[in-house]
């Protein structure tokens, strides 16, 4: 849950690896994240985060090199 702007980052992950995130906005909403390095996003831009409060976004990444990922947006403005 974002109980306010934050920045992620993430650690021991394996090539070949598959993982999620999940971003649930906190009641007051309008939550920001600044995205950990080196993701290619579909689309070639990062997403714009849904912002309703309690609403949440899920995003996949694959892991295609050390510290190279994916980033694939999985599904947005989740109930």
């Amino acid at each position: 849950t974002l109980g306010g702007n934050r920045t992620l980052a993430v650690s021991n992950t394996s090539v070949g690896q598959f993982f999620y995130i999940r971003l649930l906005q906190d009641g007051s909403g309008s939550r920001t994240v600044t995205w950990f390095s080196t993701i290619t996003w579909t689309g070639a831009a990062a997403p714009t985060l849904t912002t309703t409060a309690n609403r949440a976004d899920l995003f996949a990444f694959f892991v295609r090199a050390s510290g190279t990922y994916d980033g694939f947006i999985v599904g947005q403005n989740i109930g």
